[in-house]
């Protein structure tokens, strides 16, 4: 076994490499450039469709990638899938189209700032396509298609008395679920 004072450079690049790679993106952000390309194409989006659209990019990023856009811990709440973070920052709003941008706190300095994701221009383009297949979406045609009978959050949500703590909705699930060709 390695000793952590003996691991070579090539060794710290190599994992460096692997921990880059395989960086989940902040939801606040990806939130942040869903909305913004809704506002370039004049689209309003509303608190229950953001969630629900950052939670469908997520599934298809996780199906086409084979790894999680986000970090975020997704719920089964009554509504379909949420990312609290987003429910909460955006709950003002109500069901009214959201006219602000989610914030953040710089970890380094404690400066409130918009969070905004840094990918390159290949995975902005990859990532606008995904946001174009659900903006145009009411929030209720979103929630219906997360509401769909042994979808994710009908499972998590329709437990069948089956301990959930939280109604999380894995990865796991969603990959099991959408690997039988959901999402076409």
């Amino acid at each position: 076994m390695e000793n952590f004072v003996n691991i070579s450079k090539e060794r710290v690049d190599a994992l460096s490499a692997i921990r880059t790679e395989n960086a989940m993106l902040d939801v606040r952000a990806i939130a942040n450039f869903v909305l913004d390309v809704a506002n370039a194409k004049d689209v309003p989006v509303s608190n229950m469709a953001l969630n629900k659209i950052v939670y469908f990019l997520h599934c298809d990023y996780l199906m086409e990638q084979k790894q999680p856009l986000v970090g975020a811990k997704i719920e089964a709440w009554k509504h379909g899938p949420v990312f609290r973070e987003l429910y909460h920052e955006f709950k003002v709003w109500d069901d009214k189209p959201i006219k602000s941008r989610a914030n953040k706190v710089d970890p380094h300095t404690g400066e409130v700032m918009i969070a905004k994701a840094h990918f390159g221009s290949e995975e902005r383009k990859y990532i606008s396509s995904l946001v174009e297949r659900y903006i145009h979406f009411s929030a209720a045609q979103l929630r219906a298609l997360s509401h769909i009978e042994g979808s994710p959050w009908h499972q998590v949500w329709d437990h069948s008395g089956r301990s959930n703590p939280g109604m999380k909705i894995s990865d796991d699930l969603i990959t099991k679920y959408y690997s039988q060709g959901a999402l076409q």
